[in-house]
């Protein structure tokens, strides 16, 4: 899909004539826009220019999109100066009400001039509103119309003036605009530093890169020499360096701390694993949810129902109370009314989720986990790589049949091939090598065929049907896997292995449901016979499992990151990775309700006071400047609940990898 970038969205209303905009152009087959990261993408026989244009005429702006880094940095200057403008705006304006109402309301001067510097200081805000009326109605519709309102009241009777609620309601707004912008901007930082890893650098496959201490290592590779320690917390979310030396495996965007090294490059540039990772979470914060849908449904109907509200409050009050109180009250309800905490709810706290999540090692590919999660009720585990380290010991009866054992497997990354190729690290050169899944490889060398594959208990090496030496192999199982275990619901380990080996991982972790020799088929119709399931693997031969689970989950283990068939990818090691990926999912999807519940309950609570419901009750009338405080107060409260989220899950992650427990 097609992507760009736009200036001007401020809630769902905005959102729902973007699209607008872009479906009205020829050829256009599906279009998603992303309120939280200023974007829209599209697919079709399209021009991107002629999009640009579709949105440019409906009143926003679309550029061609830039490094997601350098946009992150352009955004997080633009957001401090706003916030600072804001701020003194906002002072001014409180200030100069304070003195209205309690010192002196008929001072003409000082109402003309804090009006004058509130709404220049946030001129975006008039601006916005304006366009609106031509390009379809949103939030700033109602506070132009608010604004308007108030400003021809003091105008055309000054004596009974009321300048405060014309400035205060846009130095509200603007402030609430500025500290949603600073929101964004920090809630996208990991994520944007994430970005920064990738290398421009012109590297192909095969070519051969020196990198010394202190040197961002440009592209993922093998290391062919030298020897030294590098951080990798960009792709694992482990900040302990790790030492690699030859044949080890090294990731772009991991830094050399001591030494040097030559690696040479397994993939080109711009297709390194965190170039994926970069793709994985950007497309899963392009996405849009279900429950987004419908509060962009809703919020088209909104705004024509609030302007209706506001209009039967002024003529239902007015004979009563008169032009003055009535109008007040009617400008209140389209000021409290304002949808733009309803707008952020769930944007905001998916883009926080997702971006805790890559800052932690946890991508959610899409929002299909969010809802899974909540409902998973047994979990299935591959063993190899996921409840064992992968980090095999090997001792071959042969070292020939040893030899041969690594040509064939050079060509898989099978954690059992790993192994093998550390221990023996001269080999020959196969040919038509083939992986069987579940089983093993064969291919050919010299013509003749071989293969290597699961015997009775060991790894058997073959010339034709002939076994000429057996491989035994020794995995360990990983610190964090029994503790792991006891935090998730049912669980049922799913292997490859013989049954001795499982029996032997099973018991030591306390799985009652143990099953040896599966093949990728035996997984698959395990998963299709269960309901609410989650499944855990390396990606390779659980690929058909992971597809058709309710929730799948790729380990850091896994290889073709961006195909995997998961739903959840997990690039730090540990089982414990697992039970942060569901807390993850269940407090993003926990989140999105808490902000939607609170945007609905304070506009079901709002408006019909700001109608005068209490006034029969007690004489309460809420004045204009109460009700822009309010409607700024809500947007603020979704935006904390939402940062809270990476708060409340980083913390939860610490107590149960270093004491206590916390429920998923």
């Amino acid at each position: 899909m097609a992507r760009i970038d736009i200036d001007g969205m401020t809630c769902a209303v905005c959102v729902g004539h973007v699209e607008k905009a872009i479906r009205s152009v020829t050829g256009i087959e599906s279009v998603s826009v992303n309120l939280a990261a200023g974007t829209a993408s599209f697919s079709g026989d399209v021009n991107t220019i002629e999009v640009i244009d579709a949105i440019n005429s409906s009143g926003y702006i679309a550029t061609e999109p830039i490094d997601f880094f350098k946009k992150w940095e352009l955004q997080k200057v633009k957001s401090r100066t706003e916030i600072i403008v804001s701020s003194i705006s906002l002072l001014i304006a409180l200030i100069s009400m304070y003195y209205l109402m309690f010192i002196d309301y008929q001072n003409l001067t000082l109402g003309i001039l804090a009006m004058i510097i509130v709404v220049t200081l946030n001129h975006h805000v008039i601006i916005k509103g304006v366009k609106s009326l031509y390009s379809g109605v949103n939030m700033y519709t109602l506070v132009l119309i608010a604004f308007m309102a108030g400003l021809s009241w003091s105008a055309i009777y000054p004596e009974y003036a009321m300048w405060e609620a014309t400035f205060i309601v846009i130095a509200f707004v603007g402030f609430g605009d500025s500290l949603e912008s600073l929101a964004r901007v920090s809630a996208t930082s990991s994520f944007a530093e994430l970005s920064a890893k990738t290398n421009d650098e012109d590297i192909e496959l095969g070519d051969e890169v020196s990198v010394s201490a202190g040197q961002v290592i440009p592209v993922d590779g093998v290391v062919i020499s030298g020897k030294t320690d590098v951080e990798q917390s960009a792709i694992t979310g482990e900040s302990i360096p790790v030492t690699v030396s030859d044949m080890d495996q090294v990731w772009a965007g991991s830094t050399v701390i001591d030494g040097s090294i030559t690696i040479r490059a397994t993939c080109d540039s711009g297709a390194s694993r965190i170039d994926e990772v970069v793709r994985l979470v950007e497309n899963a914060q392009s996405e849009k949810a279900a429950i987004e849908k419908t509060v962009d449904k809703i919020a088209r109907y909104f705004v024509p129902v609030v302007i209706t509200l506001a209009i039967l409050t002024f003529y239902y009050w007015r004979p009563e109370h008169g032009d003055e109180h009535s109008l007040m009250m009617a400008i209140s309800v389209l000021v409290i009314a304002c949808p733009c905490a309803m707008g952020l709810a769930t944007p905001i706290s998916l883009f926080v989720g997702t971006s805790t999540g890559a800052k932690n090692g946890i991508l959610l590919k899409g929002h299909k986990a969010l809802e899974a999660a909540s409902k998973i009720e047994t979990v299935v585990l591959d063993k190899t790589g996921t409840l064992t380290t992968g980090l095999f010991s090997i001792e071959c009866d042969d070292d020939e049949a040893l030899k041969i054992a690594a040509s064939l497997e050079a060509h898989t990354s099978h954690p059992i091939a790993v192994a093998i190729l550390k221990q023996c690290t001269d080999y020959y050169d196969a040919q038509n090598v083939k992986t069987v899944p579940g089983w093993g490889v064969k291919g050919e060398i010299d013509g003749e065929e071989y293969s290597v594959g699961k015997g009775d208990e060991v790894i058997e090496v073959r010339k034709g049907d002939q076994i000429i030496g057996t491989i035994f192999v020794k995995d360990t199982i990983r610190s964090d896997a029994k503790e792991a275990i006891s935090q998730l619901p049912r669980v049922i380990l799913s292997s490859g292995d013989h049954q001795k080996e499982v029996d032997r991982v099973a018991g030591i972790l306390g799985i009652q449901d143990a099953r040896y020799d599966q093949l990728p088929s035996d997984k698959l119709e395990l998963i299709e016979s269960l309901d609410n399931v989650a499944m855990v693997g390396d990606g390779i031969n659980d690929a058909a499992a992971l597809a058709a689970a309710d929730l799948g989950i790729a380990v850091a283990s896994s290889t073709g990151i961006a195909n995997s068939s998961s739903d959840i990818v997990l690039t730090r090691d540990g089982v414990i990775s697992c039970v942060d990926a569901l807390d993850l999912a269940n407090r993003t999807r926990s989140n999105i309700r808490q902000n939607l519940f609170w945007a609905f309950a304070y506009n079901v609570t709002a408006i019909p006071i700001a109608m005068g419901v209490l006034y029969p009750v007690n004489g309460f009338l809420m004045p204009t400047w109460a009700a822009a405080a309010a409607m700024s107060l809500s947007s603020m409260c979704v935006i904390l609940n939402a940062i809270r989220l990476r708060w409340s899950f980083e913390r939860g992650m610490i107590r149960r990898r270093y004491g206590g427990r916390t429920t998923v």
